[in-house]
């Protein structure tokens, strides 16, 4: 069975590599989630891109930040934030979802907490990614991010 750390009570705060731009979580996250899709790989330059989904009206940024829309994989359109000044990718926003967004975990203060609950695009997955016993699985880009959400609240409770 996977050890988790316990999540620390909210807020949870973040920022880009310069300072510039810093973010704030007032509300648990709904999902933790690692997508494996090949557009998240290059914005990262990592294996995958680590995420906390969250509700849009619990987040709030502070700084100037550029936006880059893109398709994803799935066929959905996200708009991508990153720091004006220092390139750093910090989260994105889906257009099919405007309640929602996807904040890069590896942007909090204290990242320290974050296992993903879920793993899309797992079959895009690179060699010697570890997956979490206790995480799902799905191949592709679920229909609906439910899922992801459920998979958080059988891990962490409600």
């Amino acid at each position: 069975m996977t050890q988790r750390p316990p999540i620390p009570n909210p807020p949870y705060t973040g920022s880009c590599l310069c300072g510039a731009l810093r973010w704030r979580l007032e509300e648990r996250p709904l999902a933790v989630n690692a997508c494996h899709c090949i557009d998240c790989k290059k914005l990262t330059g990592a294996t995958n891109l680590l995420m906390l989904i969250a509700k849009r009206d619990a987040f709030e940024a502070e700084g100037a930040g550029d936006v880059f829309r893109k398709e994803a994989d799935s066929g959905r359109e996200i708009d991508i934030v990153r720091c004006a000044d220092c390139g750093t990718r910090l989260w994105h926003e889906p257009l099919a979802s405007p309640a929602l967004v996807f904040i890069a975990a590896g942007t909090l203060d204290d990242p320290s907490w974050v296992i993903p609950t879920s793993h899309i695009w797992i079959e895009r997955a690179s060699p010697g990614v570890v997956m979490q016993d206790d995480a799902i699985k799905i191949e592709g880009q679920p229909s609906d991010r439910q899922a992801l959400m459920d998979a958080f609240t059988k891990v962490y409770g409600a």
